[in-house]
């Protein structure tokens, strides 16, 4: 085992990449353990044997950071690029693992940066008022449109059904700022 310091992380239920993190925490020093394999912690229910409350993992190829409560891994949080490169580092100089328990296979569902950008779109446009939808649809599909109702219409389905490029795009431009 080896310590990490100065690391921003976000811990949530859900493994989010920290590019979509809202709000993080600073931690100054947390200690950094070698698993077999990352995924087998996401997607299976676990117990770890440690003394620490918040720990990274690392398998040489990802990492993530864990909140464990009585053994039980109970909050996730991604690494900044940055410094899951530099814990990948550290983890390649530990020579034994850290031993996982799999209790089960988890019951909770990944939910990726684009389907929450795209449910959050699906909420905006149907709780919006008529300036932002065409706004919105403007930037969607280059057209000045006079039926709200179609427009309205016309961004749900297409969210839904063809999510791409250009609503990330728009994301990052309106939301983020970028």
């Amino acid at each position: 085992m080896k310590f990490y310091y100065d690391i921003d992380l976000n811990f949530n239920d859900e493994y989010i990449n920290y590019y979509a993190w809202e709000e993080s925490e600073h931690f100054f020093k947390v200690p950094v353990f070698k698993v077999e394999d990352v995924t087998i912690i996401l997607n299976n229910d676990i117990k770890i044997d440690t003394e620490y409350q918040d720990i990274i993992v690392a398998d040489g190829i990802s990492a993530v950071a864990l909140e464990v409560i009585n053994g039980d891994v109970v909050y996730y949080s991604s690494l900044s690029y940055a410094d899951e490169e530099k814990v990948l580092t550290i983890v390649s100089e530990i020579m034994c693992e850290l031993p996982i328990e799999i209790v089960g296979k988890k019951n909770r569902k990944y939910v990726s940066k684009n389907e929450r950008i795209r449910d959050m779109y699906i909420k905006k446009i149907k709780e919006s008022d008529a300036s932002f939808i065409k706004l919105f649809y403007y930037e969607m599909t280059g057209e000045v449109g006079t039926n709200l109702r179609y427009m309205k219409n016309y961004l749900l389905e297409d969210i839904q059904c063809n999510f791409s490029l250009k609503y990330l795009d728009f994301y990052d431009m309106i939301f983020i700022g970028d």
